[in-house]
């Protein structure tokens, strides 16, 4: 795919820059003025512990790796942790990951499919919701991209720097997520399979290795007490959310999209055969480098649906880390034939067309409803002397009631009132409404979160706030999530 950059048109540089720029003010209005959800304030809980003793603690507790907290540990030290400070890393990380295909030249890449890779990274729709969220899957992503390119050089030329730098990030990638060390995995055999004895003579940057497994070791006990079958909340594979996994990998939308890219291929595949590319250069090692970049990640994607029906383990989100590899994937495909740069700019704007703002912008609204910083207020504002918290999940069941009490406070505590905070776990089957009340002091707040789609209390016991006498209940709900909160009569 190499092409000489001087054959872009002059208004290729000033189009990119307004869909980055429409990508990053999107970006900006669906987070504005939205609380923050249940995941977001375990990442605030996490991050805000009073010495480092105490955050390891907690992020050993968690079911994900150390790196985001412990960056997001020494952010708030510095910002705080009011929402927007909690989720400007996550947007900072984004423009990293845009940035990268921009400012860094990848051996065999064009200029020009460099630029529709940043910017299908930009319209890539779950990237919305992520780059607002004080969640890791940001940073995980632009560590993907970084991995990637550092990865497309090695396979090309292999060499110890360049080994050492493709290393560092999938162990850090690793370190944010676990599911990236799959794609490293695949990336690394093929490495061996390609480049043999060359490949073996690197064997010093395994150590870079380290520090994500020796992590792995110290929190694989805990990560067991999350996969008991009693504990883990993930939904049985079927081949409707095989095809979910699948939408969302390529961009999020339906079946419509899924359709143009599809036919995007097949026509610029016949339109190489028809009027291929011009003579260039011999770039052999690079194509080849590219194309075991995205066969690493497309056979990362079998595994996980393949995981995922022997035993539920898999969430949409767990597959970021090979969204790169897959998008590079589509810019390959598309962008070779003589008319590439056509096929290319239909490419973006097939990625533009499905996006929607008001439709982002509600599934951000649904998001949020799963938390309770507005039940907190209403606590914050009562005449409240102590917290009474529970989350109702199965997860609930193994975590610490410690860290649920300082989850349950994180908000009522940001509020100015310093208030002690008892975490109360619901068992399946009881009514929550009962057993919460004789547990609630008349001078408590009670704040009851649930999920009724899990194993949960409520999910044949749901808050009945006509139950709660001599308290003031609201109860935020939609089909299968909601808030009770309740607070002692004025």
């Amino acid at each position: 795919m190499k092409r000489d950059a001087a054959r872009l048109p002059a208004f290729a540089w000033p189009v990119l820059a307004g869909v980055l720029m429409a990508a990053f003010g999107l970006r900006l209005w669906l987070g504005q003025g939205l609380p923050l959800w249940l995941d977001e304030s375990w990442t605030a809980m996490i991050a805000t512990q009073p010495n480092w003793a105490r955050f390891w603690r907690e992020v050993w507790l968690d079911c994900n790796p150390p790196l985001y907290y412990a960056v997001m540990a020494i952010w708030t030290g510095v910002f705080g942790a009011s929402d927007l400070a909690l989720r400007a890393p996550s947007l900072i990380f984004a423009l990293l990951m845009i940035a990268l295909p921009l400012g860094l030249r990848v051996p065999g890449l064009s200029r020009a499919a460099a630029m529709c890779f940043a910017a299908v990274l930009a319209l890539w729709q779950p990237g919305f919701d992520i780059s607002v969220d004080a969640r890791s899957y940001a940073l995980v992503l632009a560590l993907s991209v970084g991995q990637l390119f550092a990865y497309i050089r090695l396979m090309t030329a292999p060499d110890r720097r360049t080994a050492w730098v493709w290393a560092s990030l999938a162990s850090l990638a690793g370190l944010t997520h676990y599911h990236a060390l799959l794609v490293s995995g695949l990336q690394g055999l093929a490495l061996l399979y390609v480049h043999r004895g060359r490949a073996l003579q690197l064997w010093p940057v395994a150590f870079a290795f380290v520090p994500a497994f020796a992590w792995l070791a110290v929190h694989a006990p805990r990560l067991a007490d999350y996969a008991r079958p009693d504990v883990a909340w993930y939904e049985p594979m079927t081949p409707s959310l095989a095809a979910g996994f699948i939408r969302y990998v390529l961009g999020g939308a339906g079946w419509l999209h899924i359709g143009i890219l599809a036919g995007l291929i097949v026509l610029s595949q016949a339109m190489a055969w028809r009027w291929p590319a011009a003579p260039i250069a011999p770039m052999a090692e690079a194509r080849r480098a590219l194309h075991w970049a995205v066969m690493a990640s497309l056979i990362g994607l079998m595994i996980e649906l393949a995981l995922g029906t022997f035993r539920p383990m898999l969430t949409d989100r767990y597959l970021v880390p090979l969204v790169p590899g897959i998008l590079l994937g589509l810019v390959i495909a598309i962008g070779q034939s003589r008319y590439y740069l056509a096929s290319l700019a239909a490419l973006v704007i097939a990625f533009g067309v499905t996006i929607t703002p008001s439709d982002l912008r509600a599934k951000r609204v649904e998001k949020t409803d799963y938390g309770f910083a507005p039940a907190s207020s209403f606590i914050a504002d009562s005449p409240a002397k102590r917290l009474v918290f529970t989350w109702d999940h199965p997860a609930a069941r193994i975590l610490d009631t410690q860290s649920l009490a300082q989850l349950g406070g994180f908000f009522v505590n940001r509020a100015g009132r310093d208030m002690p905070v008892t975490a109360i776990v619901l068992p399946p089957g009881r009514d929550g409404n009962a057993v919460l009340q004789r547990a609630s002091p008349s001078d408590a707040g009670v704040i009851w979160i649930y999920n009724r789609a899990r194993a949960s209390a409520a999910r044949h016991r749901p808050p009945v706030p006509l139950l709660w006498h001599g308290r003031d209940c609201q109860l935020e709900t939609t089909r299968w999530i909601g808030t009770l909160a309740c607070t002692p009569k004025q």
